[in-house]
């Protein structure tokens, strides 16, 4: 009786190995839509605080709506460069995933064959175990 042996053992590990490395980018890709969120966020609440400031002044003077204006031009061009490098770590994202997937598929397909290899290798084994025990029968009647 022969030990079950997969040939395409390192091969599936190798896969493996690939669609982890592939995980781990995709990992990066989401923490960087997180850092993103969180810069929004930020850039919100800091013009949000500015804006009460400013209400909360007993006088405003022309400089100071001046300056709160320019304020929010800049905030304004900021969430749009924000909004564009969302938009660009989505599309990252969404190829990522695309890359994840196939890796996965190709160690899953190496998965299956493996059981199924398995499988025909324990019926193949079942088949000689049974063999073999009508064998010794046989002989041990052929003996008496």
């Amino acid at each position: 009786m022969k030990k079950f042996t997969f040939p395409l053992g390192r091969v599936m590990e190798f896969r493996r190995m690939q669609a982890r490395v592939e995980e781990i980018k995709l990992e990066g890709l989401y923490a960087g839509l997180r850092a993103i969120d969180s810069r929004e966020a930020a850039v919100t609440q800091q013009a949000s605080l500015a804006e009460k400031a400013l209400k909360s002044q007993a006088s405003v003077t022309g400089h100071d709506l001046e300056l709160f204006s320019s304020y929010q031009l800049a905030r304004k061009d900021e969430q749009k460069r924000i909004d564009k490098v969302r938009a660009e770590c989505r599309k990252r994202i969404e190829a990522q995933l695309a890359v994840v997937t196939v890796k996965r598929r190709e160690v899953k397909l190496l998965e299956k064959l493996k059981e199924q290899r398995f499988e025909k290798w324990e019926k193949e084994m079942s088949k000689e175990i049974d063999q073999q025990a009508e064998e010794t029968y046989l002989s041990k009647w052929n003996a008496r």
